[in-house]
């Protein structure tokens, strides 16, 4: 697999990551898997599917497109080889690209989405509708790419899905009706967006943990499978403007078409901060890594809300800081650089209200795993205890009092006891 670490680069004091200049950021298969359902179940499984490999190719191409220029591929073959190994590096898994300047087909196997998909709800769900919507647009953009093509001048389709029980998955790449050149939200736009970083409480302990995260994740590889696969999850690389484009377009087609529904869709992407702060922050905190790193968790409210602070800046998710935390009643973060506001305010203008769904339900998972979760005991972290935390014991009220997508200096979420 050609070696990517070199191109993996953070923009210093934002805690944002990049691959060339394209945003990435570490999310797992629970929040990508819940993540891509709301934008089916409030667009329908088709014009969902559309939507999400469009999303796909487009921040694939840019990305696919700096790594051909960095590494110097000059023929269809290596910059389709290339676009495979990216693919892997990411924990998409393994994509044979079958194509050339009119399209093609590619071959996934252990593709990060349909596999974790039977992975978790094959024994209890039978699906019947493809769900590998970013492979087949990142296959979509690596053909592109490959012949010098105009970017959107090809679609995707997937034709066979392992998550409906088939064999493998198999897609078709076809001439689009309308090309679509969009814009890159790049590193130049997140550096035009971002505000001061600030400090906040224990910003030593923050940093120190952030580091020594850094330089772990970074040295974490996929498997043969292509599959990156720790602390009990599927880990990916993943493009930031992927779950922002799907995100905020499912949203503004509901504003539009359903306003009734805007805040259930609303709610639904904010329930995703819950899901991967759950999976993803609490199954690190539990890890023998983290424990190497930092030693066992203690589960004292501070250190178990400074240490998620610390765990969100190095999977990229931006300047996280604690402003006050008052255990049992009360905290305030503020992000002054997260992946959501950045390419709000380049893709759609300044917002009338909050956009960052994600940061503002995250801090309030971080108050219900700081106050309702036994760490010293070491749980495992079930469904069923998800359940119990967020749909019958969630304890928190949040406010996004300011946002950066309108306008303000920072982002700030205050997080206070329910009544």
């Amino acid at each position: 697999m050609t070696n990517l670490k070199d191109l993996s680069q953070d923009i210093p004091g934002h805690d944002l990551k990049l691959l060339g200049s394209a945003p990435y950021v570490y999310h797992c298969h629970h929040f990508n898997l819940f993540h891509d359902q709301t934008v089916e179940d409030a667009l329908g499984q088709e014009e969902g599917f559309k939507i999400r490999s469009q999303a796909a190719r487009r921040a694939a191409w840019h990305l696919i497109s700096d790594a051909v220029r960095a590494k110097g591929a000059a023929t269809p073959v290596e910059r389709l080889q290339l676009a495979a190994s990216i693919f892997s590096w990411m924990g998409q898994g393994s994509l044979e690209l079958l194509a050339d300047a009119n399209g093609g087909s590619a071959r996934g196997d252990h593709l990060h989405y349909s596999f974790a998909w039977r992975e978790k709800y094959g024994s209890k769900v039978r699906r019947h509708f493809p769900i590998d919507a970013f492979a087949a647009g990142f296959a979509a953009a690596a053909t592109e790419v490959a012949f010098d093509l105009t970017p959107g001048m090809l679609s995707p389709g997937e034709k066979a899905c392992f998550a409906c029980r088939q064999p493998g998955c198999e897609f078709e790449i076809v001439p689009a009706s309308e090309s679509d050149p969009a814009e890159p939200v790049d590193s130049e736009t997140l550096k035009r967006h971002v505000r001061t970083p600030g400090t906040g409480i224990e910003e030593h302990r923050i940093t120190q943990i952030t580091q020594g995260l850094n330089e772990f994740l970074l040295g974490v590889e996929g498997d043969h499978r292509g599959l990156v696969q720790g602390f009990g999850i599927f880990i990916t690389r993943h493009l930031s403007g992927y779950y922002d484009q799907t995100a905020y377009d499912t949203i503004h087609f509901i504003e539009k078409q359903a306003p009734q529904a805007t805040t259930a869709v609303e709610s639904l992407f904010g329930e995703s901060g819950h899901v991967c702060v759950f999976n993803t922050f609490g199954n690190l905190l539990l890890s023998p890594e983290w424990e190497g790193l930092v030693g066992p968790v203690q589960g004292e409210v501070e250190e178990i809300v400074t240490s998620c602070a610390a765990i969100a800046r190095s999977l990229g998710f931006g300047h996280w800081t604690v402003e006050e935390l008052i255990p049992g009643e009360r905290l305030v973060m503020h992000s002054t650089s997260n992946y959501e506001f950045p390419f709000y305010l380049e893709t759609y203008g300044k917002s009338e209200k909050p956009r960052c769904y994600f940061f503002a339900n995250a801090a309030r998972a971080i108050m219900q795993l700081a106050h309702r979760v036994d760490w010293p005991s070491r749980p495992e972290l079930t469904e069923d205890l998800y359940l119990n935390l967020f749909k019958k014991g969630l304890k928190w009220d949040i406010e996004e009092t300011c946002c950066c997508s309108k306008g303000d200096d920072f982002c700030e979420v205050v997080v206070t006891k329910r009544k």
